[in-house]
């Protein structure tokens, strides 16, 4: 019974202190630009994309493994992304084609 419970207490620390760790990265977009254009992130973090822009923006990635493209958010939208998987992968707005960031997960 006692292991038990110190198995428990351990899992129990093990995954608070997991989620402890994990952060939450802004990526403002703003004057047709990501904000910052390169992000070092980790597994689990998520990130919050801020159209802080008075334009449009979309989100997506062509980067093999990294697939995903985001409806149009609109000037004071956002929207949140959690990491999952380790890698380097390019993000675009579609609207502007200039606006390209990068976004590394260790």
């Amino acid at each position: 019974m006692r292991i038990l419970i110190l198995l428990l207490v351990a899992s129990a620390v093990l995954t608070s202190a997991g989620a402890a760790t994990a952060e939450e990265l802004v990526v403002s977009q703003k004057k047709k630009r990501f904000d910052p254009p390169l992000l070092t992130a980790k597994i689990g973090d998520t990130v919050l994309f801020d159209n802080d822009d008075r334009f449009a923006h979309n989100l997506f990635s062509e980067t093999l493994g990294f697939e995903f493209n985001i409806r149009k958010l609109m000037p004071g939208e956002k929207h949140e992304m959690k990491l999952s998987k380790r890698g380097k992968f390019v993000v675009g707005c579609v609207i502007h084609p200039r606006m390209k960031m990068t976004i590394i997960v260790d």
